[in-house]
This record gives structure tokens, C-alpha cells and sequence, in this order.
């Protein structure tokens, strides 16, 4: 897969996990905001939310620049701290 292609996938990613966190980080602030979400999308929501963000930080950190390694790492916080404590956070 040519280089660019692959850096815009990955990008693309990214930005579609920090979507799904979204709601819950905005609740930390008591900010109500509930995007739409198609049900077509709740498996490969549910892996982007388990496994997602590990796997592309580890991409990313892969990749060279500062700003990949940075945005890796944050992928790999948002997977590792955020979704045992948001899952933690649901449960009653």
C-alpha cells in the first residue's frame, strides 16, 4: 500500500475513534452531546473502542515525525486509561 494512502487511512482512524470518545469526554464536563450514530456501524464501533485505539497508536508511532509519535500516544492513553474508565463508569 503506497505510503500516502496509508497515512490518510490512518488519519482517518484516528479521527473517527476520538469521535466515539467524544460524548463520554464532553460528560466529564457535564456537556451533553450525543452525535448521531448509525446502527449499521455498532461492531466495528465497539472494536474501534476495544482494540482501535491501540492498534493505530502503535501505527503511529511507527511512523516519522514528532506529531505521529505524539498522536500514537495519545491513541494508546485514550484506549488503555479512557475505556476501562468510561466502561467502569457505566457500570451500576
Amino acid at each position: 500500500m503506497p505510503k500516502p494512502i496509508f497515512r490518510i487511512i490512518l488519519y482517518i482512524l484516528c479521527l473517527y475513534d476520538i469521535y466515539l470518545y467524544l460524548p463520554d469526554v464532553l460528560g466529564m464536563f457535564n456537556i451533553r452531546f450525543y452525535p448521531p450514530d448509525p446502527d449499521v456501524l455498532t461492531y466495528f464501533d465497539a472494536a474501534m473502542m476495544l482494540v482501535g485505539g491501540l492498534i493505530i497508536g502503535l501505527l503511529l508511532r511507527r511512523q516519522e515525525g514528532r506529531f505521529n509519535k505524539v498522536l500514537g500516544l495519545a491513541m494508546i492513553l485514550l484506549n488503555v486509561v479512557l475505556t476501562p474508565w468510561f466502561l467502569y463508569k457505566a457500570l451500576p
